[in-house]
């Protein structure tokens, strides 16, 4: 099966953890024998300089890991106007498109990782040449109503044009139904996956005299809300010196979490390490003892399921995302912005700690979120789409390129 993903956004090199998750979907796909290709159209932002150097126009090739993967780099000149973004995306999605298909090939099947922008690309595609496409939307913005009537509109026509549409989660999925209705084929769910890695890592680090270690990874902004992690951490342990806190990320808060940890008094045994690659990621998870995931919203929560999959406990707020992942035995839902239950969780994992089997924990994840479980079901998802497709099985020389 030939499957092309075409991402609203996507790691622009090795390093990058932007859309990592797509490009591990992908490497699962390809390793379950597909033939998997990506295009990228990567817009910079006008802040970063208008003359500043980056790679204007020129394809970039790679096979990564086995996904034949396509780049092209250009500016956002249109940030607050989406019928232009979508213009941009559009024009270089297509190129992208006919460059790839010059060289591999017409795809079966497309998949659209967010709707905005990059499902332009794919209507467009189906249009000229009969492709169908199906749709996993990851953005929170369509359920916090940070999308414009304008994009929304657009959003609209995508969705419209998908043989199928899936969320990450059940309640993003009936977030949607309400948003973008579908009529007899509602918004589906497909969880992301756990990358491999995570699961082939030793379960390290089960609680011992040394010290206990809460760890949290994510953007540091508003909504991930990590000062109620400093808050509660400083009401709850501020007299336990073998009780330590590892944030780990960056972004606009940062200053004002550390400002934070030093006026409650906890600055020595909170941790900021910055910015990690995923393999500093897979090591901070395995060094601690729980995970907390502390967002006003989250449409999935991979930190969660990479977590779950090192067999660690977590602490999550009901926001979204997180629901459809904690299971009885997993660790422990609270409110969102609830300083004092979020407290109390981390004190019960802290003493209770033992009945939390890293072992059993590390099982469910695997059968509920592991790559060949995710990949397989995206295969025959494909597949049903591509018998009901009458143009699905039309070859290249049946289409013109030009």
């Amino acid at each position: 099966m030939h499957i092309l993903f075409i991402p609203s956004w996507y790691p622009v090199s090795r390093s990058d953890v932007g859309g990592s998750f797509f490009r591990e979907q992908a490497q699962a796909l390809h390793k379950q024998g597909c033939q998997v290709g990506v295009i990228y159209p990567h817009f910079s932002s006008l802040r970063n300089g208008i003359f500043a150097k980056e790679k204007h126009g020129i394809p970039e090739f790679e096979i990564d890991e086995g996904v034949l993967t396509y780049r092209s780099y250009g500016k956002n000149w249109f940030p607050r106007f989406p019928v232009g973004i979508k213009k941009l995306w559009e024009y270089f999605g297509t190129q992208l498109f006919e460059k790839y298909i010059r060289t591999h090939g017409l795809p079966e099947i497309v998949h659209v990782h967010s709707m905005l922008y990059a499902g332009v690309v794919a209507l467009r595609v189906k249009s000229r040449y009969g492709i169908p496409y199906v749709v996993t939307e990851h953005s929170s913005a369509f359920a916090r109503g940070g999308v414009t009537n304008s994009s929304l509109r657009i959003a609209e026509k995508i969705q419209h044009g998908a043989a199928r549409a899936f969320s990450v989660s059940k309640s993003f999925s009936i977030n949607l139904d309400k948003r973008l209705p579908r009529g007899d084929v509602p918004w589906g769910v497909v969880p992301n996956i756990v990358s491999q890695k995570f699961v082939d890592a030793p379960i390290r680090k089960i609680k011992d005299s040394q010290g206990f270690v809460f760890l949290n990874i994510a953007l540091m902004n508003k909504n991930k809300n990590q000062k109620n992690i400093i808050k509660a951490f400083a009401k709850y342990f501020l007299e336990s010196a073998h009780v330590s806190l590892v944030i780990g990320g960056h972004g606009n808060e940062m200053n004002a979490l550390k400002a934070l940890a030093k006026n409650l008094g906890v600055a020595a045994r909170v941790k900021f390490p910055g910015m990690l690659s995923r393999s500093q990621v897979l090591e901070a998870m395995s060094t601690a003892d729980a995970f907390i995931l502390s967002s006003d919203y989250e449409t999935f929560g991979v930190v969660l399921v990479e977590a779950l999959a090192l067999g660690k406990p977590v602490i999550a707020t009901r926001c979204g995302g997180p629901q459809s992942i904690v299971e009885e035995g997993d660790g422990i839902l609270v409110d969102v912005d609830d300083v004092d239950e979020l407290g109390r969780a981390m004190v019960r994992l802290n003493t209770e700690y033992s009945v939390f089997n890293p072992h059993e924990i590390r099982a469910r994840c695997i059968e509920r979120y592991s790559e060949p479980v995710i990949a397989e079901s995206l295969i025959k998802t494909y597949a049903s789409v591509i018998s009901k497709d009458p143009n699905s099985s039309r070859s290249l020389n049946e289409l013109s390129v030009a």
